[in-house]
C-alpha cells in the first residue's frame, strides 16, 4: 500500500538550482573501469553522454591482476612473466581503441592501466585521482562479483564517498528522468542525500523520494511523516513528494516500487556497514544491482559536502 505526502523545504538563503550549479562546477572527472566487455562499454557510453553535458574529463582504467607487485619490478624482471606482459600489451590496444572513440567526440579523455596484486584498494585510487563519479557495468565476463575490479567492486559500492552509477548493457539509451531515491531519513545520511539529489538533477533526472516501511523497523505513518519533514527541512532545498511503501525488507520494497512506478533508475544511500540491523546496509545496494533491471546510483554516508 502506498501513501504520499508533500513537504516543502526551500531555505530562504538558497535559490532553486544553486546546488545543481555547484555540483556541475566540480563534476569534472568521471572514472570508467573497463574489462572491455559489453557491460563496461555500456558504462563508457553513459559516461560520454554525461561528459558532454557537464564538460567533464573521462578516465578509462583497466585493472591488470599481477602475480607480484608489478610497480617494483625492473624491465628485466618483467620478462620473467611473459603471460602478464601479453595481457598488458593487449590491454593497451583495447584502451587506445576506447580512448580514440571518446577523443573523436572532442572530449577530454585519458586511459590508464592499474596493476594490482590483489592487495591494493581501488577506493584509494579514487581519492588520488580526485574522481567525482564512477560509472561501471553491472558485471564483467564472470558475473558481478568478478567484475574488472574484482572484489574491489563491492568496496567501491560500500565505501565510495562519491556517486557510483552501475548500468546494464542491454538497456540501450538510458533515460534518467524519473529516479527513485530511497531514504531512511537518518541524520547521518543527510549530506549523502543532498549529493545524490544534486547528482540526479545533474544527469537530467528528478528524484522521487521513497521510504520503505518494513516489519523489522516498522513505524506508523504519522511517525514517518514527522521524521521526513524534519529531515527534508534540514537537508533538502526542493519540493518533494515522498512515497511510503510497505514491504518485507528494504530491497524488495525498492524493487517493487521502482517497477510499479516505471522508474528509470534507483538511487540509494549505503551506510557502509555489514551490521544486519542497518536499514540500508551494503547488501541492499548489492542486491539492487544484482536483481533490479535498472541503473543503480549509490553513495556511501561518508560523502563529504563538496
Amino acid at each position: 500500500m502506498v501513501s504520499t505526502f508533500r513537504v516543502l523545504c526551500l531555505r530562504f538563503y538558497r535559490l532553486e538550482g544553486v546546488g545543481l550549479l555547484k555540483r556541475k562546477e566540480i563534476m569534472k572527472k568521471l572514472l570508467v573501469p573497463t574489462d572491455f566487455s559489453p557491460h563496461a562499454d555500456a558504462a563508457l557510453d553513459l559516461a560520454i553522454r554525461l561528459a558532454k553535458k557537464v564538460e567533464a574529463e573521462i578516465l578509462i582504467i583497466h585493472v591488470v591482476l599481477t602475480p607480484v607487485n608489478w610497480a617494483k619490478l625492473s624491465k628485466e624482471q618483467e620478462k620473467l612473466f611473459p603471460d602478464t606482459l601479453d595481457v598488458i600489451r593487449k590491454a593497451k590496444i583495447e584502451l587506445k581503441t576506447r580512448k580514440d572513440k571518446v577523443g573523436a567526440l572532442g572530449l577530454d579523455v585519458r586511459e590508464q592501466i592499474h596493476f594490482s596484486d590483489g592487495k591494493e584498494r581501488i577506493i584509494n585510487y579514487l581519492a588520488l585521482e580526485k574522481i567525482d563519479m564512477v560509472i561501471m557495468g553491472s558485471h564483467g565476463r564472470y558475473g558481478f562479483k568478478s567484475h574488472v575490479l574484482g572484489s574491489n567492486t563491492y568496496t567501491v559500492l560500500r565505501k565510495s564517498d562519491i556517486p557510483v552509477i552501475v548500468v546494464k548493457p542491454d538497456k540501450g539509451d538510458y533515460n534518467f528522468k524519473k529516479v527513485v531515491l530511497a531514504t531512511d531519513f537518518r541524520e547521518d545520511s543527510g549530506k549523502a542525500f543532498q549529493l545524490l539529489g544534486d547528482t540526479i538533477r545533474l544527469i537530467g533526472g528528478e528524484p522521487e523520494l521513497l521510504f520503505v516501511n518494513t516489519p523489522a523497523n516498522f513505524m506508523e505513518e504519522e511517525q514517518i511523516r514527522s521524521l521526513g519533514a524534519k529531515f527534508l527541512e534540514k537537508y533538502s532545498f526542493y519540493t518533494h513528494k515522498v512515497h511510503i511503501y510497505g514491504a518485507y525488507n528494504v530491497e524488495r520494497g525498492i524493487i517493487q516500487y521502482a517497477k510499479a512506478a516505471n522508474a528509470d533508475a534507483v538511487a540509494v544511500v549505503t551506510h557502509g556497514k555489514t551490521d544486519l540491523q542497518q536499514l540500508f546496509s551494503p547488501s541492499v545496494t548489492e542486491n539492487l544491482v544484482t536483481y533490479l533491471d535498472k541503473p543503480v546510483i549509490s553513495l556511501n554516508v561518508t560523502a563529504k559536502d563538496h
